[in-house]
């Protein structure tokens, strides 16, 4: 085993680890919402039950004395059928609420993901940097390099490598120079950085071509800064669902080639249908069950069969499940069409 085959274990296993860490934490946001539920719909059972026995209490009254077209017992027993739909729908509002709390709690899960990736690449960008550095053979190139590593200057600073980087490229200046230790420190090591910035932009000027030092990408997987989804692409067809996750989905793919056809319970059956016309030419179609009616499911299972089209069901109420199966989804076609080609 090569460097090269260490440097991609090591990779995968840094990919495994965030991804095992999510999961992890996705199963226990998921059971802190079922919690949240029942303890919500304990809650409002618990001071809705005793209100409606007493509003049917004094119904039982009404009856006994024979006072059947009173105007106080109509709006007793309208009172008491409001409250029997209010517990009803104890469990859809809890639900609700706890689904909210849910993808606040996703949101970050997800943006912990973006920074330990960002951390991990920051790491990596300092080894291709440093390579850049020892690989510049003159003064001149030594020199140029500050121009590329100041475009990088506050993810050095983030992870405190600013110092180690220009250390490094004053050694190498100095290794290189006829004239002695010309560089050094002038300040800060930021300020520093910004004298051979200048210095090197003064040298690009006196000639007609500039060495132009960039860092390769021996030790990062790409040059980009690391963000979710934005290698995908594809047309994403969804029913079922509500309109808090498909805001939240699709505000996570925004910067993604995704084109995202999403029908909820809210938009309603006849809309819905409108969404059947898509599935010849989507390439994923996913049935979400979370909140969704047997008459939305049935109708968008009974289409893909029609259709002749592949669909997956998923019983979520959350983002981050709905996001993978996405992901992985759309990335198994990517990578059969380019087997077929």
């Amino acid at each position: 085993m090569d460097i090269s085959e260490i440097d991609l274990l090591e990779a995968s296993v840094s990919d495994l680890l965030i991804m095992a860490k999510v999961e992890l934490e996705q199963k226990r946001l998921q059971e802190q919402r079922d919690r949240q539920i029942q303890e919500a719909v304990a809650q409002i059972e618990g001071r809705l039950k005793p209100l409606l026995a007493k509003v049917e209490q004094m119904l039982q009254e009404f009856e006994r004395e024979g006072h059947t077209d009173s105007i106080t017992k109509q709006k007793l027993a309208q009172k008491a059928a409001d409250i029997r739909q209010e517990i009803a729908e104890a469990p859809i509002l809890a639900a609700q609420v706890a689904d909210r709390q849910l993808i606040l709690n996703e949101e970050r899960l997800l943006d912990e993901r973006v920074a330990e990736k960002t951390a991990q690449w920051r790491q990596e960008l300092k080894a291709d940097l440093l390579d850049m550095i020892a690989d510049q053979q003159d003064f001149f190139s030594a020199t140029d390099a500050a121009i590329a590593i100041r475009a990088y200057m506050n993810d050095l600073k983030a992870i405190g490598a600013l110092e180690g980087i220009v250390e490094s490229l004053i050694a190498q200046i100095n290794t290189y120079s006829e004239e002695g230790p010309v560089a050094k420190l002038r300040g800060s090591h930021e300020q520093t950085l910004n004298f051979i910035y200048n210095k090197a932009l003064e040298n690009r000027s006196r000639v007609d071509r500039a060495p132009d030092v960039q860092p390769s990408t021996r030790h990062r997987k790409s040059e980009k800064r690391p963000s979710l989804y934005t290698d995908l692409s594809g047309k994403v067809l969804i029913f079922g669902g509500h309109d808090r996750l498909e805001t939240a989905v699709k505000n996570r793919l925004r910067d993604s080639e995704i084109h995202l056809v999403w029908y909820t319970e809210q938009d309603g059956l006849q809309l819905a249908t409108q969404g059947e016309s898509h599935i010849s030419n989507t390439d994923l179609v996913l049935i979400v069950t979370g909140y969704a009616s047997h008459s939305l499911t049935e109708r968008a299972i009974e289409a893909c069969k029609r259709a002749g089209k592949t669909y997956e069901i998923i019983n979520t109420t959350g983002m981050t499940r709905l996001l993978e199966v996405i992901e992985s989804g759309l990335k198994t076609k990517q990578l059969a069409k380019r087997w077929n080609s």
